[in-house]
């Protein structure tokens, strides 16, 4: 057998291939806020002017009645120039059997544009965490928000990495804090200090004490019951709401659908979470919720403002993409 090239025979020819883990993403992405903000921009602005730019199927969600968590194939396509396939196989890890205190598991794979062989792989966790964040704070952009006075609930990943967006590419200096969460609430404030020391972080011990000094929340929770109502939300103009993203998750009440306007990053996101909630009880039609490429080359919305996303894979490709050019 040693005298015959088996691979030669079997016609085997090896695919390039990268692996890039959740630290390496998370130095990547830290490096340069502004850089990838004005990038993730830049494609939203481009499929504003261009429908047939993304292609974005609807992704799958498979899930076993037995066990918590789901997982879920989120495919994108993104043509012209940007030449990018993508997949992401993420699940949310709530059984903790094997992998210990990290929700979301899993794999983004990038595609050759002309073979379709997998020549990167990324740690899913950290990709999603940030660009959930990034996504939320370039919503926040839109807004013409003449009170910066903003709140943090929920100091997990995200709450991290929407903090440090906010102060790294808007120059937001203070923020308020609250999280019912001891541990995510430490590991937040030893993360703010050793990347952003001079952000002042005022940590309170009740919701009521950070809505009432704020104008804009940011939630960024797993809480399965609804957080902000109409009667709760005192003078909030701006609520961006990433955290109830599966079907047992909640952050928002019905209550607050009339008197503010709904953008979201795509009508993909009213699959789950409380969209899919309020559609299904005919309390939210789709024609009322505005996507955020219909208004990035606009003027800012001067009016109350309600932002939720469930997650969307053309941000995950985005960021793929980003993440494995500057660590070629």
């Amino acid at each position: 057998m040693e005298n015959y090239n088996i691979k030669k025979l079997l016609r085997i020819e090896d695919e390039p291939f990268e692996l890039i883990d959740d630290k390496k993403s998370h130095e990547i992405l830290i490096k340069d806020i502004a850089y990838f903000m004005n990038y993730l921009k830049s494609f939203y602005e481009e499929w504003a002017l261009n429908e047939d730019f993304i292609t974005l199927p609807i992704k799958s969600i498979y899930s076993i009645d037995e066990i918590k968590g789901d997982f879920r194939i989120m495919p994108c396509i993104v043509h012209k120039d940007r030449k990018i396939k993508a997949v992401k196989i993420i699940g949310t890890n709530e059984e903790n059997h094997f992998i210990k205190d990290k929700i979301s598991v899993g794999k983004m794979f990038l595609l050759d544009w002309h073979d379709n062989y997998i020549y990167a792989a990324i740690d899913a966790c950290i990709l999603s965490s940030f660009r959930t964040a990034a996504i939320s704070v370039l919503a926040y952009t839109l807004y013409d928000h003449k009170n910066t006075t903003i709140s943090i609930i929920g100091t997990g990943r995200i709450g991290f990495y929407t903090s440090l967006i906010l102060h790294k590419y808007l120059g937001i200096n203070t923020l308020y804090c609250y999280d019912i969460n001891i541990k995510n609430k430490n590991n937040f404030l030893e993360l703010c200090k050793i990347y952003a020391p001079d952000l002042k972080l005022i940590i309170e011990d009740k919701l009521e004490k950070v809505i009432s000094k704020t104008k804009s929340a940011f939630l960024c929770t797993d809480s399965g019951n609804s957080i902000l109502k109409e009667d709760n939300i005192q003078d909030l103009e701006f609520i961006s709401s990433i955290g109830a993203d599966a079907d047992n998750l909640s952050e928002l009440d019905s209550s607050l659908i009339e008197s503010f306007n709904i953008i979201t990053d795509s009508k993909q996101s009213i699959l789950l979470g409380d969209m899919q909630k309020w559609e299904k009880e005919k309390l939210l039609k789709k024609d009322a919720v505005i996507e955020l490429k219909d208004l990035i080359n606009k003027e800012k919305l001067n009016s109350k403002t309600l932002f939720i996303s469930t997650g969307v894979a053309l941000q995950d490709a985005i960021i793929a993409k980003y993440i494995y050019d500057v660590n070629s």
